[in-house]
């Protein structure tokens, strides 16, 4: 037999190609990045705006299911209780997960951080009447990052049904998620 003058077939990849192809996925991963960080932000701003709006509609229930007044405390940067408000015993409380704990929280009227409801489900102000001013908290992220969706949870009195709570995007304005 006449030994062949043809070259063996090629096994495996070249070094060449292997590093065309760390460069192309060293590439696309810098383009990605940003973006990335902007999702996982805008996650954890979601997140926190849930946990908060939970604790709010739990403190809500249990005031109702008591017949009492119980009390809704942000605590700010790792969550929220329920308190009764006649001996301050906790009846339900929660920490912020899952990086909630990187968002910040704006208040208006400036500095509240609680919310008081009766055994109607009512909120009351600091002197057991009916509330009649509406409560929010915006929610943000505490990093720096352009395009994080910015969200506020809100304790509305003017609702048709006595009291609203529920999240909207301050951005938007003739859509059922913006806020009132």
């Amino acid at each position: 037999m006449r030994p062949s003058s043809r070259p063996a077939a090629q096994q495996g990849i070249s070094l060449i190609e292997l590093m065309i192809t760390i460069a192309l996925l060293m590439i696309l991963s810098l383009m990605a990045f940003p973006m990335y960080t902007t999702w996982i932000a805008s996650q954890q701003v979601r997140t926190a705006t849930e946990a908060v709006l939970d604790g709010l509609r739990a403190t809500q229930g249990e005031a109702v299911k008591r017949n009492s007044a119980v009390r809704f405390v942000l605590t700010s940067g790792t969550g929220w209780q329920s308190q009764l408000v006649s001996d301050d015993s906790v009846v339900k409380e929660a920490l912020f997960s899952e990086g909630a704990l990187k968002v910040k929280f704006t208040a208006t009227p400036a500095g509240t951080t609680t919310v008081v409801f009766d055994g109607l489900g009512r909120v009351l102000d600091s002197a057991q009447a009916p509330l009649t001013a509406r409560i929010t908290w915006d929610v943000d992220s505490s990093k720096v990052s352009t395009g994080v969706r910015k969200l506020r949870v809100v304790v509305d009195t003017a609702a048709a049904t006595g009291v609203a709570i529920k999240s909207c995007d301050p951005k938007l304005s003739g859509d059922p998620r913006a806020c009132p």
